[in-house]
């Protein structure tokens, strides 16, 4: 019986992908896993210098490094021309083939030189025709193993000379050729073996070929046994052993290919005794072939594991026949590193292990990218300071320190004054290296123990723990501006510069960051209007337009009965026909002195008041009212959505209330979305998800708005009847500009997918985030690029002239 073990196929793969003259890439989203020989030529690199560094570093800029990762992983091109960093400060133009998500976060690109821009350098655009695939008949013709390659119409589209010796056949009675019709071919169901059944000649001998993956989806690979070896074996070596192939139950791969691989290979006997490595093996732990020959792979045992680590890697062998994972071993020199390794027991015919495979990549580049990466992730890249998720990381340090010790906890907000005239006047790059000075200025000044992050553009935070005098703060932000006097030099320029300063302190002001932010903000405001270039602690009569907060609620407790209220309504667009899918409610209060006020601004003096639910619920009975008279677009009418805070669910018989509101309006449940806010989830309380089961069943929909704030658990999401999630506008405000946000609106998108929730974005300001958002399937966008909100008579006359534009078209 052949061997068509897991070992075939490493084999096998192995051969493919050194034979490659193009060069193969495989990466992550941000870290290179692999490369193959012809990579490293291309990009004039050695192994180490590829595998386990940063994607960015074969890009000539950070700008470029990101363009292309949304072309190739996220929008998904498969085939085009890139540009490629060399070393030396020069580049290189390649044409590429891309094959995205192999897994999730695996990403495969196949380079080879684009001569087109090579020979003709100012030529702007290419003929995106692709040329034929040739890649993978000449890598079938170069393997000794008998392969065929079939594409996703069951036609034969290669055949290597092996095979065909094999079959008895001639090329031309096999290519182009139905595979089924001309081999007898039966292909394995689903759930079976990956073993097809073959008879090439009526009547003669059936064969039996692996199936592998192809090179694109639904190519296959049938592999068969080596002619005249139904079942060979791996010899032990011998003096006397030709050195031209390495042999193995699975394949025979040339020498040159074995020597070849990135990957260091070690092939032990049954008694697990050295039998052949690899150049890339004794590269990486520094012994010569004749240093480890005969002897058990234990010398390189770094001491780092327990015996029960050993026991259990030879069980799973035992059991599986495979083992991979991460592991510690030591170089000949006694330096200890970290490998990835795959162990493959093969077997013959009886089921006896006759060798082992080991492959193995050295960890300690992908290591010291990790931490780069891990750096990346929490530090802003002009200036080096922490970004605003370290900041957020230390205050909670901070902030459960002070409860301990009961001191206090400064957050400051840090705005330079007028910078954007200093960009205007001297351009970005003189920006930047004042940004950088000021960055520096700021660390040297602040007090031992505080924080300075860059939160962005000019702007600043500073968080200043363990206090236990708020006067503390003060000081320090005198001494903030003080060191920002200063002049300032950059590339030939002079400047004087300013800057203004809001101070809030926990627990005085707040206990959350957002709460003290929020308020640092409102101080940094009331220092601006000062003329700037001071410091301003917060207190209470800086909120809401300096109304005193008594007065404030008090007039909202009578804004009802004034009818002072009213709802706009914001549209909610799919992306990919512009049509109109719902349109979300939003209070507003025409105050007596103030004007319009939105929601946002009186939302705290109403929770202080205890008048959030009846607000609520008046917002859901007019948005009810007014949503039943909208006109219907393309035979379908929109649906209303309606913020649902935690006091309405709480207060009462909160589907009583809904209830109601849909009856007195006509409004049918199923055009009614109750968008919940995360801290709904938080509460561990039966009422709760008894209210939001009870709703679902009414035919109301139930999404969670401002998701990824981080409040969110996801067995929660799981367990309430949720449809859909939405993004927070924070997160998608910061599309194009934050590549942290764009990795956190990914992931939402990927887990709203895995659960099967839609999901929306709000906050939409440009066509490049409508652009990356509906590259994720995130179709149904909201902002100020589709329009801002409307009273809800605009609204409707919105909707009247959409349906009769559509009807015209």
């Amino acid at each position: 019986m052949p061997d068509l073990s897991e070992g075939a196929e490493t084999g096998v793969y192995l051969a493919l992908l050194e034979l490659l003259d193009e060069g193969l890439i495989v990466t992550g989203d941000e870290v290179i896993i692999d490369a193959n020989s012809a990579a490293c030529r291309l990009l004039e690199r050695d192994y180490r210098q590829i595998a386990g560094q940063p994607l960015s570093e074969l890009f000539l800029s950070e700008r470029a490094f990101l363009d292309a990762r949304a072309r190739l992983f996220i929008q998904g091109e498969m085939r085009g021309s890139l540009r490629v960093a060399l070393p030396g400060g020069r580049h290189r133009d390649f044409r590429f083939v891309a094959a995205a998500r192999l897994r999730p976060g695996i990403h495969a690109l196949i380079l080879s030189p684009d001569l087109l821009a090579e020979t003709a350098p100012d030529v702007s655009s290419l003929d995106p025709t692709p040329a034929a695939d040739t890649v993978w008949p000449r890598l079938a013709a170069a393997l000794l193993q008998p392969v065929i390659v079939v594409d996703d119409g069951d036609r034969i589209c290669a055949a290597n000379a092996a095979a065909i010796t094999t079959l008895g056949l001639g090329r031309e009675e096999l290519v182009g050729r139905l595979a089924g019709e001309r081999l007898g071919l039966q292909w394995p169901a689903a759930d079976a073996p990956p073993l097809a059944r073959l008879r090439p000649q009526p009547g003669g001998e059936e064969l039996t070929a692996r199936v592998l993956a192809g090179p694109q989806a639904g190519w296959r690979l049938l592999v068969l046994p080596p002619l005249g070896q139904p079942a060979a074996t791996l010899p032990a070596p011998a003096p006397a052993a030709s050195p031209a192939t390495v042999q193995s139950n699975a394949v025979h791969v040339p020498l040159d290919v074995f020597d070849a691989a990135s990957q260091a290979i070690l092939v032990s006997d049954a008694d697990n005794r050295i039998v052949a490595v690899n150049r890339a093996f004794t590269q990486i732990t520094g012994y010569s072939r004749e240093d480890v020959l005969g002897r058990n792979p234990g010398l390189l045992n770094s001491g780092r594991q327990e015996p029960e680590f050993y026991a259990a890697l030879w069980q799973s062998l035992r059991d599986s026949g495979q083992w991979q994972g991460e592991i510690w071993n030591r170089r000949k020199n006694g330096e200890i590193f970290p490998e990835w390794l795959t162990i493959t027991a093969v077997r013959d015919g009886e089921g006896a292990t006759r060798h082992y495979i080991a492959m193995f990549t050295d960890l300690t580049a992908k290591r010291q990218a990790e931490s780069r990466t891990e750096y990346l992730a929490h530090h802003d890249i002009l200036t080096g300071l922490p970004n605003r998720r370290l900041f957020e990381r230390r205050f909670d340090d901070a902030a459960e320190r002070a409860r301990q010790r009961r001191c206090s906890v400064g957050v400051m907000r840090l705005d330079i004054d007028n910078f954007k005239a200093v960009n205007r006047e001297y351009g970005d790059n003189v920006g930047d290296a004042f940004l950088q000075q000021i960055a520096r200025r700021l660390l040297a000044a602040l007090p031992r123990g505080g924080m300075v992050a860059r939160e962005r553009s000019d702007a600043f935070l500073a968080l200043l723990p363990d206090l236990d005098l708020s006067s503390e703060c003060g000081r320090a932000a005198e001494a903030l501006l003080a060191t920002l006097s200063l002049p300032f030099e950059a590339e030939g320029h002079n400047l004087q510069l300013t800057a203004s300063i809001g101070i809030a302190l926990l627990p005085e002001d707040g206990n959350t960051l957002d709460a003290l932010l929020r308020h640092a903000d409102a101080a940094l405001a009331h220092a601006r209007r000062l003329g700037g270039n001071n410091h301003q602690y917060y207190v209470l009569e800086m909120d809401d337009a300096g109304i005193e907060r008594e007065a404030f609620e008090s007039k909202l407790r009578y804004a009802i009965e004034r009818e002072e209220l009213e709802v706009h309504f914001q549209p909610l667009i799919d992306a990919r026909d512009g049509s109109i899918r719902a349109g979300e409610a939003l209070l507003r209060w025409h105050h007596p002195e103030l004007g319009l006020i939105p929601f946002r601004r009186f939302i705290s003096a109403a929770r202080d008041g205890g008048l959030v639910a009846r607000l609520g619920d008046w917002a859901l009975r007019a948005a009810c009212r007014a949503a039943v008279g909208w006109p219907a677009e393309s035979n379908r009418q929109p649906m209303v959505t309606v913020n649902v805070a935690i006091e309405q669910i709480m207060q009462g018989d909160f589907v009583g209330r809904v209830a109601t509101a849909l009856a007195e309006s006509g409004l049918p449940a199923d055009r009614l979305e109750l968008d919940l806010d995360e801290q709904v989830l938080q509460e561990d309380n039966s009422r709760i998800f008894a209210t939001l089961t009870e709703l679902a069943g009414m035919g109301v929909h139930l999404a969670i708005d401002d998701f990824g704030r981080g409040l969110t658990a996801i067995p929660k999401l799981k367990r309430y009847p949720l449809q859909a999630l939405k993004l927070d506008p924070a997160l998608v405000r910061d599309v194009g500009k934050s590549e942290e946000s764009e990795a956190i609106v990914e992931a939402i998108a990927n887990l709203a997918n895995s659960l099967g929730l839609a999901i929306f974005a709000r906050g939409v300001e440009d066509e490049a985030q409508q652009a990356f958002l509906s590259a994720l399937a995130c179709h149904l966008q909201q902002g100020p690029l589709f329009g801002r909100p409307l009273t809800d008579t605009e609204f409707a006359a919105f909707l009247a002239r959409q349906q009769l534009e559509s009807g015209l078209q």
